[in-house]
């Protein structure tokens, strides 16, 4: 028991009886910012399940954040197709936003990570990170934001998945199911590169940094290890229980994550439990630390 400690510190959110401040004080310097997979915006083998998509919306209306970070996004310019970026944009009130369009399909069909802001963006770009078919775990969004006078550098990523179909799982069913361990050891090489790769921007930063995302990983892992050294977890540091975000294959998985350097006061954080979402979305109120 005292050997799992450490672990269970790491996975399971102890803060019963804290305060749990998600709502911003007005004439503060406090600030509240979303991650989600929103795992293509509920397109299905190339329709929208429109159940999905309106569970999406509805969350991000719900908790209305003033800085939304969305992985797996998807969003197509074609007349009469889910232009998602302008439809975020006019309901969230979100002037300021940034998408790394990492793959293209079709010419109007566009996939990628995604970031909408109340507060101006100074510079953003996309850091190459791996090279997927998917689109998925090939960049991290890299954006300085100003808040109330302060300057943030957010990174918003998610990073490579097992991807695993309905074939791979049948064989782990199997007696001798080891025909995946290749597959895997290869996935895991890779998310470590991101991991380390991410550490070292993080570590560079100029600003107070923030990381958010699918991590596609647990909080045991050396890819949550490599990551979050030296940083705040948001629902370890203000919640209570699993803080569990994907909906299947276990109850406690956590996989999506936010990330803070110390300079960052973290005053409050949620898990939202969408009924039809694969993820689920994660919101934290945040602020700068007073000299």
């Amino acid at each position: 028991m005292l050997c799992a400690l450490p672990a269970a510190l790491t996975t399971w959110g102890v803060h019963i009886f804290r305060k749990n401040i998600l709502l911003p004080q007005t004439n503060s310097r406090q600030f509240t910012l979303m991650t989600y997979n929103t795992s293509s915006m509920g397109l299905v083998r190339y329709v929208t399940d429109k159940d999905r998509e309106a569970a999406i919306y509805n969350t991000i209306a719900y908790g209305s954040p003033d800085i939304l970070c969305l992985q797996e996004f998807y969003t197509n310019d074609q007349p009469g197709k889910e232009d998602h970026i302008q439809r975020i944009r006019y309901a969230g009130n979100y002037p300021y936003h940034y998408f790394t369009d990492d793959k293209t399909h079709w010419e109007s069909w566009h996939y990628g990570i995604a970031l909408f802001s109340r507060y101006p963006l100074i510079k953003a770009a996309a850091v190459r990170c791996g090279e997927s078919s998917f689109g998925s775990g090939s960049t991290f969004l890299q954006v300085d934001i100003a808040i109330k006078g302060d300057t943030f550098r957010v990174f918003s990523v998610q990073l490579t998945s097992y991807m695993f179909n309905s074939e791979d799982y049948e064989k782990m069913k199997a007696p001798k199911g080891t025909g995946l361990v290749y597959k895997m050891r290869r996935t895991f090489r890779a998310r470590s590169d991101q991991a380390l790769q991410l550490a070292a921007l993080v570590a560079q930063s100029p600003y107070p940094a923030i990381v958010c995302g699918d991590f596609n990983d647990t909080p045991v892992s050396f890819t949550y290890k490599t990551i979050s050294r030296g940083m705040q977890d948001a629902f370890l540091k203000t919640n209570a229980g699993w803080g569990r975000t994907l909906s299947y294959l276990s109850p406690s998985l956590r996989i999506d994550y936010i990330l803070a350097q110390s300079p960052v006061n973290i005053h409050g954080s949620k898990v939202f439990h969408p009924g039809t979402s694969e993820h689920f979305p994660v919101m934290a109120c945040l602020s700068l630390k007073k000299n």
